[in-house]
C-alpha cells in the first residue's frame, strides 16, 4: 500500500512567482521614472542606480541608498526649478536686463544677481532712480513665485570710509533693507514672504584679488528660496516658539 503523503511534503512549483512578481514590480517603477522625466544628472541616475541594486540585492554596503521615493522628489524639484530658472530668464531678456541681472543656481535655490553699480552710489544705501526698471522686474519674478525670498547685500573687502556706515556689514544690510523697503512698499509684495540678510565682505563668490573680482563681489543678491528649505525652516523656527 503507498504511503499517504504528507502535508509537508508537497513541493510547490510556483514559489519563483513572488519573486519574479516583485522584479517585475521594481523594474516598472525604474521604467517610469525614467519615462517621466526628461533629463537627470549623473549624480542623481547614481542615486537612482545605487537604490535599485539595494532594493534587488539587499546590498547593505552600498552607502548612503536614497529609497525610490525620496529620489522621485529630488528629480522632480530638480526639474521644477529648471523650469523656474528658464522662466526667469524669459523675463529678464523680454525686459532687455540681461546685462544687469544674472541667475546663479544653487542648493538652497536661484539667485538673481545685480551689480551694486546699477543699484547704489559708491558707498550709500538708496536706491538710484534710473534702476527702478531693474527692481520692477525683479518684482515681476517674485510674483511669478509663491516661494519665500531674501534679499542680501554683500561688499567687497575693502574698508569702508564713511560717516554713515562704520563697516561693510552695516551698509550691506542697508543696502538689502532698501531693496525689501521698495518691494514691500512700492510693488506689494507680501512682507511674510520676504527677509534680508547682510553679509558685508565675508559671502565673496570669487577671490578679491583684482579689481574686476571686487566689482563682482559689490552686489546684492534676490534669493528665491528652494520649496523645501523654506518649509523646512517654518518648521524648525515654529519648534523653537513653542
Amino acid at each position: 500500500m503507498a504511503r499517504k503523503k504528507k502535508k509537508d511534503d508537497e513541493i510547490r512549483t510556483d514559489g519563483w512567482m513572488d519573486t519574479f512578481a516583485d522584479t517585475m514590480t521594481l523594474l516598472l517603477t525604474f521604467f517610469i521614472l525614467l519615462y517621466s522625466i526628461s533629463a537627470v544628472d549623473s549624480e542623481k541616475l547614481k542615486k537612482l542606480s545605487e537604490a535599485l541594486q539595494y532594493s534587488l540585492t539587499g546590498d547593505s554596503s552600498i552607502e548612503e541608498v536614497q529609497s525610490i521615493d525620496d529620489l522621485k522628489v529630488e528629480i522632480e524639484k530638480g526639474t521644477k526649478y529648471e523650469d523656474l530658472a528658464a522662466k526667469l530668464n524669459e523675463i529678464i531678456e523680454k525686459n532687455s536686463l540681461t546685462d544687469e541681472i544674472k541667475i546663479r543656481e544653487e542648493e538652497r535655490g536661484i539667485v538673481l544677481q545685480v551689480d551694486e553699480s546699477i543699484l547704489f552710489d559708491s558707498g550709500k544705501a538708496e536706491i538710484k532712480s534710473e534702476s527702478i526698471n531693474v527692481l520692477d522686474t525683479i518684482a515681476k519674478i517674485i510674483q511669478e513665485t509663491d516661494n519665500e525670498i531674501v534679499a542680501e547685500g554683500n561688499t567687497d573687502n575693502v574698508p569702508i570710509n564713511s560717516s554713515a556706515y562704520r563697516s561693510n556689514w552695516e551698509l550691506s544690510t542697508e543696502r538689502a533693507l532698501s531693496i525689501v523697503r521698495y518691494l514691500i512698499e512700492n510693488k506689494n509684495i507680501n512682507p511674510n514672504r520676504i527677509s534680508l540678510k547682510g553679509y558685508g565682505e565675508f559671502n565673496p563668490i570669487v577671490p578679491n584679488d583684482t579689481p574686476e573680482n571686487k566689482a563682482k563681489n559689490r552686489r546684492v543678491d534676490i534669493l528665491v528660496v528652494e520649496e523645501r528649505e523654506s518649509k523646512t525652516e517654518n518648521k524648525n523656527n515654529n519648534v523653537e516658539n513653542k
